[in-house]
């Protein structure tokens, strides 16, 4: 099969959990009950959501910076924590794209844009994103829209659905035509619906903001820019606009919700801002204009708070070698705060590029021992043994790691790399076959552990094993047709 056609079908499974609404009405919410598990139960989602997920992986590039991506599921395992969502079984993935977006898919896959970082300028304000998200989880808005189309004979998801499994046993072509001859009997319904969906999201979302004891106004503050944004950037809005319209009546709806809730000051994870100089330094062009803005920040102010201004200029002028510099923007960081992982692992960075991989050790070890497998000291510990010609050590770091995190596609690369300098051949295989796996090329996946299976002849267990997981990747690539 056609990846694109593959990756259209799937991604139709995402757009049925985030609707595009229209205004708001006043209507009757569902209630939540037993006949929309009926037709599509929990384990169903979880399981399309997985299939999902590789499919994005495969397609898609995403951050690896583990960072970023231990301050995101941090922060959304925090909103989960006191949300209404039943089956915490999540993923979290991060594309490496500069535009606005979110998304929540059926089985637990939540997903962000590296860009809502630029776009959110407070915490409060990218947690009420993440919040609204996970309301689409908890309130299974997949499971209502497939219940929906039933209770009205509507054949458009359905049929999408069938358009799927078509796709998925290889008629692409048919597939796509069958999912697009659907979706003018579906339309009207689906606004209908998803407005509902929408407005039972912010509403839901605006609660579980203040469980968690985030801002529930950062979520109407948010909607707010994002209108400034796309009416007076002259630019096509961002890609979560589209799903997601924000209408004048959506925001004072979603303002008076959560004006219900007493005001306070709500304080940021200082962590937040440092992820997002980090994201800007991503995403930048130019490195020495953006030293020059940091530098101008330092010295008349900003909005972004001076220590993340400071740890950008560190981060910036690192990447553009100018790691004396560099080392003295940091140096009043660690000196305020010597246990910060962020700034340890900046100096680290320093230390590294100017191959004094010693410190680099030093450091980052001592700050491991106080937070074991913390996924940002461990993987930037590792690259330093390696740096260093320590392979058995990074490997046996790595393997630990991987025991906590067996589905992050990440780490299984580098720990494939690592097996390799290390003359573990059978480690190479299966550690390939798992990043294959999760990133979705089940073929890759299947053939490193026929390599594998060469190398464990006489291992009795070991062969058993990687027989079942051959046998088990088999039929699961017959079950999703890739």
């Amino acid at each position: 099969m056609h990846r694109i056609a593959k990756v259209v079908a799937l991604g139709s499974l995402s757009c049925l959990c985030t609707l595009s609404p229209l205004q708001a009405q006043e209507q009757a919410l569902p209630a939540l009950g037993d006949s929309s598990s009926a037709i599509v139960t929990a384990q169903q989602e979880h399981y399309l959501g997985r299939a999902w997920l590789q499919a994005l992986r495969r397609q898609a590039p995403t951050i690896d910076d583990p960072e970023m991506k231990e301050y995101t599921e941090s922060l959304i395992y925090r909103l989960v924590e006191t949300s209404e969502v039943r089956d915490r079984r999540l993923e979290v993935v991060i594309l490496d794209s500069p535009e606005l977006n979110a998304f929540a898919v059926p089985g637990g896959i939540v997903g962000i844009n590296s860009g809502l970082f630029l776009y959110a300028d407070s915490e409060q304000e990218f947690a009420s994103v993440l919040a609204h998200e996970l309301a689409h989880l908890s309130q299974r808005h997949f499971a209502r829209n497939v219940e929906e189309a039933e209770r009205n004979r509507i054949p458009s998801l359905a049929a999408t659905l069938a358009s799927v499994l078509l796709m998925a046993a290889g008629g692409g072509d048919a597939g796509i035509a069958t999912l697009a001859t659907s979706q003018a009997a579906f339309q009207s319904q689906q606004m209908k619906f998803s407005r509902q969906n929408e407005r039972e999201a912010d509403n839901v979302g605006i609660q579980n903001l203040a469980r968690a004891n985030m801002d529930p106004r950062a979520m109407p503050s948010m909607f707010e820019s994002m209108n400034r944004a796309s009416r007076f950037s002259g630019q096509k809005p961002p890609e979560f606009l589209s799903t997601h319209p924000v209408t004048e009546n959506r925001i004072s709806e979603s303002r008076a919700r959560a004006e219900q809730y007493p005001l306070k000051h709500y304080q940021d994870n200082p962590s937040y801002h440092l992820m997002r100089v980090k994201a800007q330094i991503h995403h930048n062009r130019d490195i020495n204009k953006l030293i020059e803005r940091y530098e101008s920040e330092l010295k008349n102010g900003s909005s972004t708070p001076p220590f993340a201004v400071r740890y950008g200029l560190a981060l910036a002028l690192t990447k553009a070698q100018r790691l004396d510099e560099a080392e003295q923007a940091l140096a009043p960081l660690l000196k305020e705060a010597p246990d910060n992982r962020h700034y340890l692992i900046a100096q680290a960075l320093i230390d590294s590029e100017r191959g004094q991989y010693a410190a680099a050790d030093k450091r980052l070890k001592g700050a491991l021992e106080l937070t074991p497998e913390n996924l940002p000291l461990t993987m930037n510990y590792a690259n330093i043994l390696v740096a260093e010609r320590k392979y058995k050590p990074a490997e046996q770091l790595l393997s630990q790691l991987v025991s906590s995190r067996p589905n992050d596609p990440d780490v299984w690369y580098i720990l494939a790399e690592v097996r390799g300098l290390a003359k573990d051949i059978t480690g190479v295989h299966l550690a390939r076959a798992e990043f294959f796996r999760l990133t979705g090329d089940l073929d890759q996946a299947i053939q490193h552990l026929e390599y594998a299976q060469t190398q464990v002849q006489g291992n009795f267990a070991l062969t058993t094993k990687v027989e079942q997981q051959i046998k088990d990747l088999r039929a699961y690539q017959k079950d999703v047709g890739f």
